[in-house]
């Protein structure tokens, strides 16, 4: 029985200290620890009361520990999942909205025209700013 209260007393102390001292950490992370960690003592506890082999308590402490250790990697691998299908949608975004803005960019500059090396260039009327006049009054 001494060791039932023992269990109970750490539970009452493990869990406020899991939910108070480390807030760095998730809520269901910090739950799952503090969780297998009662769970533990008190199958290893109960297992003591019925006076099983002394070997017994422990394996049942490791058991239990895998079983929390696993809960914990299912918990921090959904966590990560989450996280990089967030990160994918923002990178999706982001190139949507760079194709859009590159697409609007297109649409105003004009079109270049296609010019050859091998074409005459065009002859253009050059005009100067001080030109002759002739003798009828036009500009030559």
């Amino acid at each position: 029985m001494i060791q039932l209260l023992i269990t109970v007393m750490l539970a009452a102390i493990i869990v406020p200290l899991a939910y108070f001292q480390f807030k760095a950490i998730p809520l269901p992370k910090k739950m799952v620890v503090a969780g297998t960690i009662i769970a533990a003592a008190l199958i290893a506890a109960l297992l003591q009361f019925l006076e099983l082999a002394f070997y017994v308590p422990f394996l049942a402490i490791v058991a239990v520990s895998m079983a929390g250790a696993i809960a914990y990697a299912k918990i921090d691998e959904n966590e990560k999942a989450e996280k990089r299908r967030i990160s994918e949608e923002r990178k999706q975004k982001r190139q949507k909205s760079v194709v859009a803005d590159a697409s609007s960019i297109e649409e105003t500059q004009p079109a270049a025209q296609e010019t050859s090396l091998y074409d005459e260039p065009e002859e253009e009327e050059k005009s100067f700013a001080m030109q002759t006049i002739g003798a009828n009054g036009e500009e030559r």
